[in-house]
């Protein structure tokens, strides 16, 4: 829950994509309560990733509740 991805780019959201030069999937669970998905959703957003939103009750620990969902997208994406 500390890391800032834009602390090193002076707290700029719109600078810190510009930095990522590899391709990006990003999972997110709606129902986690450690780490609310806004922020990874804008990130994936801004950086024009992929995502996979999973939507269970699981909370912090839906892709292991929903791992063959998860195996699945990231196969997919590793194909890519």
């Amino acid at each position: 829950m500390a890391l800032d991805v834009s602390a090193p780019f002076g707290g700029s959201m719109e600078r810190a994509p510009a930095a990522v030069k590899a391709k990006l999937l990003a999972l997110v669970a709606r129902s986690d309560h450690v780490v609310t998905p806004g922020p990874a959703l804008e990130f994936a957003r801004l950086t024009k990733a992929e995502h996979l939103e999973l939507d269970s009750n699981c909370g912090h620990i839906a892709p292991s509740c929903e791992d063959a969902a998860v195996h699945m997208a990231v196969a997919e994406f590793l194909e890519r």
